[in-house]
Order: C-alpha cells, then structure tokens, then sequence
C-alpha cells in the first residue's frame, strides 16, 4: 500500500483485507450459473442499494426507466430481462443461469449523458458494477487504438492512461467505498477514451459513405435549394442522401413534390431513398392496401435509388404482419427496379418488451428470405428513449456480426423533436438542446461511419422542421468533415 492510499484512508478504523482485483478475476465466458452481488457508490461515496440504482438508471422516473437486462455476451440477446435484485446489505444482485457468457445492460450517466451501461460478467462472484463496465469499454478500445497507431490523439491516449490508472487502484482498494470511488472515475475515464476513439476512426470508414438527413414531406424550393447547396449538410465532403417518408402515394399534389424532390437530388448527384411506410402508418394499412401501396410507391417514383422497404421492424405497434410486408416490399423493389433496398430495426436493448429487443427481434423473427434480399441494414436511434453512447461501437459490431451480408448504416436519428416524446434520458445536455443535438449527431454519425462496412448516417428526422428552428445543418456538416481522411 502506498503512502497516499494509506493517508487517504485515515479515519476508517481497522482496514479489511484487500478486496479481490478485478485485473485477476476470471476473464468472461462460460458459468455453471450462480449469484452475483455488485456494488454501487454514488459520487458522495453512499452506497446504493437496489431503490438507490434505480433512481440513477432511470433519472428518476421510477418504473418506466428500469431497464435493466442480462444479455448474451456475444449475440446481445436477451437472456434475462428485468434480472436485478435487492441484495443482503448494500449493493444489488442477479443470478445467473449455466452458459453464457453474459455482459449487463443498464442505463447509466457520466458527465457526457446516458449510455447503454454494458458490463461484461466474470462469473457468480461480488464486484463493483462500474469497474467492470468500464474494464469492458477498456478492453474492447484495445484493437482500435492499435489501428490508429500513431495517429491515436494525445486526449485519447490520456484518458486511456486515466482509465488504466484507476482500473489498478481499484484492484489494490481495501473497502467498496474506495473501490466506488475508484470505479467511477475509470468509467468516467473510459467513456471519455470511447467517444474520442469513435471520432478519431470515424475516417477510416468507407469514403463513398453517404450523409443523409429524412424528410418528412417534400421541401419547398428555397429549402431544397439550401439541401443540396454547398451550406447544406454535406459539409462539401460527402454524398447527399435524403430520405422521403410519403405519408400518401395516391395524393397526386404530394408525389408530384417527390418527383421534383428525386429530380433536384439527381440534377446534384445526390440518392433519394424512398420510405414505402413510416412504422407509425404500418398498423393502419391492411394486407390488399398495402400490396396497392407498394405498387403505387414504385410506379409514382421509378427513379428512387434506394427504397427502405421495412421501418422500425422491432417496435411492438407494428402488428404481427410486419416482417411479412417487409419481405413482400423487399421482393417487389428487387423484382421491379434496379433500386438498393435498406431495411431499418428499432434499437432498444431492454426498454421494450424482451421479444422486441433488437437482436433477440433479429435472430427471432427475421428469416433467410427477408435477408437475401436487403442490401443495407440501419438502426433507429432515440438516445433519450433508449440510450446508446458508450455502447455504440459495440451494438454496431454486433449488427454487422448479425446480418454480414449487408452494409450497416444509422437510418433515422432524433433528439427533441417537437411532438416526440422527450424519454427520461439525455445526452450531452441535459439543459440544452443545441448541444445536446450537437453532441449526438457528432457522435452516432461517427460511430457508425467509422466501420468497414458503413453505408451511412445520420438521416436525422424532422431535418426541415429542426433545420428551420435550431439549424442542425452545420452540426451533420461538422460531423460529416470529420469523417473524411
């Protein structure tokens, strides 16, 4: 023990052994099953019992905010949902059945917002819940930072030095109190390190990526002008993509907008990605209706370049039907049209119903036939219904590990829209919402440009309505600059 950990623990009396080091514990995979106890501190050093992690993970909204799931380490299906328990003492537990291995997903915060908390389980065992999220996020930032190499920033490299140092203090801890305290400044450390190793690769992606914004009705003239002019959101360094959502194919006034909507796009070589039903239309579109909706979308927009032929597959209001459309969609535009088809999953982890959680929906209800024939697959993001941060890279490399035969993409992102419902979390700011929506495109667009197999993001929603009120031009702009070598 060093002089100023000995100093620093003046006042606690007779001094436990040392705790177990998390950098000695065994490493995840395979249990026979048992009980784990984790240990929680909150930022005054109090210990959180079960009401305590609660409060924290859902920002105070009590029941609507428990999120907590036991998720397979490898494929983030749902093993558990809900698995926390009030433990003896202080601290919370959950058991874990024989397999795995298994990682936890919760809400958290740091200084930077709410993420998806993902902490990677050693086993049945005790150990201090933070500590084990943020040697997850350490770990796994290992094989990125090599790639940067020498171009790794001088940020980066400390709060991964920060991360590292707190990690081994950790382990030489004498009490949990000190362990918390610990734990919380190497999460605080590491999510740091992830949301600059996400930027900082974010180059490395393809560079015929696109940028894409989605609207929501046909802009007028002066908005279209403004689209795809040299101030739009583009930033001048990559290839416009604007995503129609038409609400009615049998309105001839609002088809003739999107003709005009597809030529302008061409005329600047950017793509025009046709929505065939917004998920809040789905439910309300019987099965000959919807047969007549495709078939009127393809005949009224013959020079869409990609169609998005299934929206928010995942969400629970869509109706038994939704994969069936999908495929029937899917097949028409592969049959009738030289078009790209993308298809876009609704992320959540543990917000929603379990079934609906996004790769157990994957793996369960979405078959060989639907997957042959969708080239791009995207995910739906609302990181103040269902945060993701830190665990962005994560969820990407597993949708890619899910679905290798498509390219990944973020197809639809918001934050704050004027009739969305707000959700108990934040990101960036929890007070204002420039900077929130600045810190959230900044970081989702280069989460997932930063990939192999990236197709392209953000396609933020509500980009006219949200461009005219808070000017989120710039801040895709930005974003998309950064994603160039």
């Amino acid at each position: 023990m060093t002089r100023r950990t000995a100093l620093g623990l003046a006042g606690l009396g007779t001094l436990p052994a040392l705790l177990p080091s998390r950098a000695t514990a065994a490493g995840p995979g395979p249990t026979a099953g048992g009980r784990v106890v984790l240990h929680v501190t909150d930022g005054t050093g109090a210990a959180l019992d079960l009401k305590g992690v609660r409060a924290v993970q859902s920002n105070g909204v009590g029941e609507d905010g428990y999120d907590d799931v036991l998720l397979d380490a490898s494929t983030l299906t749902v093993v558990t949902p809900w698995p926390l328990q009030e433990a003896a003492g202080t601290g919370v537990c959950l058991d874990l059945p024989a397999g795995g291995p298994y990682v936890l997903s919760l809400s958290w915060p740091t200084s930077h917002g709410y993420s998806a908390l993902m902490a990677d389980l050693p086993g049945p065992g005790e150990y201090d819940l933070l500590e084990l999220a943020a040697s997850s996020l350490h770990g796994r930032q290992e094989a990125g930072v090599a790639a940067l190499g020498v171009e790794a920033s001088a940020g980066l490299l400390a709060s991964r030095a920060r991360a590292q140092e707190a990690l081994e203090a950790c382990g030489s801890a004498v009490s949990w109190t000190q362990r918390g305290t610990w734990s919380r400044m190497a999460l605080e450390a590491a999510s740091s390190a992830q949301f600059l190793l996400d930027q900082e690769l974010a180059a490395r992606g393809p560079q015929d990526a696109v940028v894409g914004v989605t609207l929501t009705r046909p802009p007028s003239q002066v908005e279209l002008a403004s689209l795809v002019g040299p101030q739009g959101p583009t930033g001048g360094v990559r290839r416009l993509a604007a995503r129609m959502v038409v609400l009615d194919p049998s309105d001839p006034v609002e088809t003739a907008g999107w003709k005009e909507v597809v030529a302008e796009l061409h005329r600047h070589g950017a793509l025009a990605v046709g929505q065939v039903c917004d998920s809040q239309l789905m439910g309300s579109v019987d099965g000959d209706a919807w047969k007549e909706r495709v078939d009127a979308l393809l005949d009224a927009l013959p020079g869409t370049d990609v169609w998005e032929v299934g929206n928010e597959l995942g969400g629970d209001w869509l109706g038994d039907s939704a994969v069936s459309r999908t495929t029937y969609a899917a097949r028409q535009v592969r049959d009738r049209t030289g078009a790209q088809t993308l298809l876009t999953l609704y992320y959540q982890l543990g917000q929603g119903s379990p079934e609906g959680s996004v790769f157990t929906f994957l793996a369960d209800q979405v078959g060989e036939d639907l997957r042959d024939l969708v080239d791009v697959v995207g995910l739906s993001v609302y990181p103040q219904l269902h945060p993701l941060g830190t665990a962005a890279d994560r969820v990407l490399a597993t949708l890619e590990q899910a679905w290798p035969a498509a390219q990944v993409a973020l197809t639809e992102l918001g934050y704050g829209g004027a009739d969305l419902d707000d959700g108990p979390w934040w990101f960036g700011s929890s007070s204002n919402l420039a900077a929130a929506r600045e810190a959230v495109i900044t970081h989702a667009t280069s989460a997932a440009m930063g990939r192999e197999t990236a197709w392209g993001a953000p396609f933020w929603w509500y980009y006219l309505e949200d461009e005219a009120g808070m000017g989120v031009a710039e801040a895709i702009a930005e974003a998309a600059r950064g994603t160039t070598a």
